[in-house]
């Protein structure tokens, strides 16, 4: 019988294998046998490592059982397919699908015995790789072309960091379904990006952007648009919106169903409120049967946005960019920092800076009226 550190024992057993066993004062008793000395005393140092990082001794057994693919898969079926959003769903699932796909050698781990190397070694080939380029396009029955092909780059830093963020999540589900002891994407360096989209719209610009909604053979183009900037609300819970859910004499409309990727499970209802101009146009609006304020297809509305952007020349303009426009209204408007995370439903202020975007005249304006108090001073 040896004992190679405080807590850990190992002893040879009478058929020639060697027993680790850890106790130490407040854990419960813990032991595995394995073919060499060696093998035990590594093992017994880990878990007690990890007794000492994490202060706890997790039972190890279902982590060491369990490949990272069949996380992954118990992962879609519980987290990924409950998200209320169907374009979060799609874009969530394709992403471990391609995952499970293309990085079949590091799922066939078992999630215990996955290593910090073994995710950056990950993350460091995926900044080297070229995304798929060369999307087919359907002509006739028997008849398909491909599309030019793009000069070759290769994926972009801010695509990384996404799966990377995914990626933690996964793991971060295994510690509390499948008994992971820690999650070694806590310790893997993200890439820098410049991932911030910077977007702002001239008066001339949004003028032209509402002649071409307003042109528009969809007539809840134009409503649609006209809300999103001045309530600030996400596509996917302006088209869910009722008219059971707009209170036009107190000025607010509850948003049901919103985005929620701390907790996907949980349905999250939020109260917004509603400027003149929004009562106004949603006033105008006729009630359709199915009492929906906006009765649209998603893809409907999309399509008729982008005929609409490119008519008003404005074709890097993203549906998703109107709330950087909100969001910059509110802060010229001297909106605290509070009241727009609640308006905007944004859970932090990281998430604000993401669409801040004041413009220069702005801050230049600010700096003029601190001048202008100190000389009243």
């Amino acid at each position: 019988m040896a004992s190679t550190a405080k807590g850990l024992t190992i002893a040879q057993r009478p058929n020639g294998s060697w027993r680790a066993q850890i106790r130490k004062v407040g854990f419960p008793y813990e032991s595995r046998d394995f073919l060499t000395h060696e093998q035990a005393d590594e093992w017994g140092l880990h878990r007690l490592g990890e007794i000492q990082t994490t202060g706890r001794l997790v039972n190890r057994r279902p982590a060491e059982r369990t490949t990272l693919e069949e996380v992954i898969k118990k992962y879609i079926d519980e987290v990924t397919k409950q998200r209320p959003g169907l374009a979060s769903r799609i874009a969530e699932e394709t992403r471990l699908k391609r995952f499970l796909r293309e990085e079949s050698w590091l799922c066939g781990h078992a999630i215990a015995y996955l290593t910090t190397e073994h995710f950056e070694t990950w993350r460091d080939r995926r900044l080297t790789e070229n995304p798929s380029r060369g999307r087919v396009v359907k002509i006739r029955q028997c008849e398909t072309v491909k599309s030019p092909k793009k000069p070759k780059t290769t994926i972009a830093p801010g695509t990384v960091i996404r799966e990377m963020t995914l990626l933690k999540r996964v793991l971060d589900f295994a510690i509390k379904k499948f008994k992971l002891a820690s999650n070694p994407m806590d310790d893997v360096e993200r890439p820098s990006a410049v991932d911030d989209r910077e977007v702002t719209l001239e008066p001339a610009e949004w003028n032209a952007l509402m002649d071409a909604c307003h042109d528009s053979s969809n007539i809840w183009l134009a409503p649609a648009v006209e809300l999103a900037v001045e309530i600030g609300a996400r596509r996917g819970s302006l088209l869910k919106l009722q008219w059971v859910d707009v209170n036009l004499r107190q000025a607010y409309v509850t948003l049901r169903g919103v985005k929620n990727s701390r907790k996907p499970s949980e349905i999250r209802n939020v109260q917004v409120g509603l400027s003149p101009r929004a009562i106004e146009i949603l006033s105008s609006l006729p009630q359709s049967p199915d009492q929906r304020v906006l009765p649209v297809a998603q893809d409907a509305l999309s399509s008729a946005f982008k005929r609409a952007r490119s008519k008003a020349g404005l074709n890097h303009l993203r549906f998703h960019d109107l709330r950087h426009l909100f969001a910059a209204r509110l802060v010229e408007a001297d909106w605290g920092i509070l009241d727009l995370m609640r308006q905007g439903d944004w859970r932090d202020p990281k998430s604000v800076k993401r669409y801040y975007a004041a413009r220069g005249e702005h801050l230049g304006k600010k700096l003029a009226g601190l001048n202008d108090s100190r000389s009243r001073d």
